[in-house]
């Protein structure tokens, strides 16, 4: 107990790296889930497009095409001249612009009754956005919809326009269904995808750095003099280890959860254990890993070095920096083979579990034991190294 008591305080000695890879980084982390979207979710509300329509018809279809498009958009006013309808929509003062050519509606009608084309409309759409398109599918909707009435019911252009208006209506019933369980904040998930880089990188850095430490001339000979089994001495360096990469997971997941997953607590506390869980497995990975690091002798600088660069490629490979649906699919298989991969998919699962049953939580207990197993394989590594390198010295 006294070795491992020796050797928290040497890891608490090293205050720069505290402060700089599990404070700063983990704050860092929580700033960029302040700036991601809550999540949260409002009333409907439809977004007015500027739209504009030149009518050269003046016919009862062509009115009612007409009010269709203006229905809930911003009418402007555009002279029908060649040059004012391009301007307009090159400087974008409208998102789509119709052109009702002059015999139109007489001639959908006819076409519908001979079962022939129907005549076109002239569009104009905006590419600097989507609004204008969506409109067009709308418009060009509708007068399917005129046309296929027309074909259907025949009569007058006012019995078409209203058993189209009716028909229209009656097919946009929307129902809203409500999540069974509520989702974890947007916010806490992108903090929790970044914390793969501060955890990782400060359980590293500070662990080979305290194996630094105790592997120099007069610490090792002072151990090795020492009455106490070389075993125990062993298992309180393991046990350090440990601890360090628990301190670096309750502090940053604690942050993360006390700033941004409050509410999680109360509404969705089996994926905030998940993702805990998960967290914790990786932080137990990255204190495997600083061992192997201390146990291959890497310098101070070195395991700087490291644990920057494989922190940055964990958290990469991983999805910190940017979704794993926008890697392409030779990146996704290199990242199969590493814990941070596994551990996103965990957050993601448990960020989108509706419900909370056993088919959608096994299958993310087996990503967390996968992670499990990279950390237990580079410890086995590890004391390997480290039995060899005894002997060594012992010989």
């Amino acid at each position: 107990m006294t070795t491992f008591r020796t050797y928290l305080r040497i890891f608490l000695s090293h205050r720069v790296y505290i402060a700089i890879y599990l404070v700063m980084l983990s704050l860092v982390g929580v700033f960029v889930g302040l700036s991601a979207n809550s999540g949260a979710t409002g009333e409907y509300q439809e977004t007015a497009a500027n739209v504009a329509v030149i009518d050269r018809d003046g016919s009862e279809l062509s009115s009612a095409l007409a009010r269709r498009v203006l229905a809930g958009n911003n009418r402007v006013e555009v002279a029908d001249e060649k040059r004012a309808i391009q301007d307009s929509v090159a400087r974008d003062r409208v998102s789509y612009l119709l052109v009702i050519p002059q015999g139109w509606g007489e001639g959908l009608m006819d076409a519908a009754r001979q079962g022939t084309k129907a005549p076109e409309l002239e569009t104009y759409v905006s590419y600097y956005s989507g609004m204008g398109r969506l409109l067009d599918i709308e418009v060009t909707g509708y007068a399917d919809g005129l046309y296929g009435m027309a074909a259907t019911l025949g009569g007058s252009a006012a019995e078409v326009v209203y058993a189209t208006d009716d028909a229209w209506e009656g097919s946009t019933r929307v129902d809203m269904v409500e999540q069974v369980t509520s989702p974890l904040p947007a916010s806490l998930v992108t903090a929790v995808e970044f914390a793969s880089y501060p955890i990782f990188s400060s359980a590293m850095v500070c662990i080979a750095v305290l194996m630094s430490s105790v592997e120099r001339r007069p610490v090792r000979y002072r151990r090795l003099a020492s009455p106490e089994p070389a075993r125990t001495r062993n298992l309180a360096l393991l046990g350090s280890c440990v601890t360090i990469g628990l301190v670096a997971w309750a502090w940053t997941f604690g942050l993360e959860v006390l700033v941004l997953g409050r509410s999680a607590l109360a509404s969705s506390p089996v994926q905030l254990a998940l993702v805990g869980a998960a967290l914790l497995a990786y932080a137990l990975v990255a204190a495997s890993v600083g061992f192997l690091a201390g146990q291959l002798g890497v310098s101070e600088n070195a395991a700087n070095a490291l644990a920057n660069i494989l922190g940055m490629v964990m958290s990469f490979l991983g999805g910190a920096w940017t979704g794993l649906s926008l890697l392409p699919d030779e990146l996704i298989a290199v990242a199969h083979f590493t814990p941070s991969y596994w551990v996103t998919r965990v957050v993601e699962g448990a960020a989108g579990m509706g419900r909370v049953t056993s088919q959608n939580v096994m299958p993310l207990v087996g990503d967390i034991g996968i992670c499990v197993l990279f950390g237990i394989a580079t410890l086995l590594v590890g004391l390997v190294l480290g039995r060899s390198r005894g002997r060594s010295e012992l010989a």
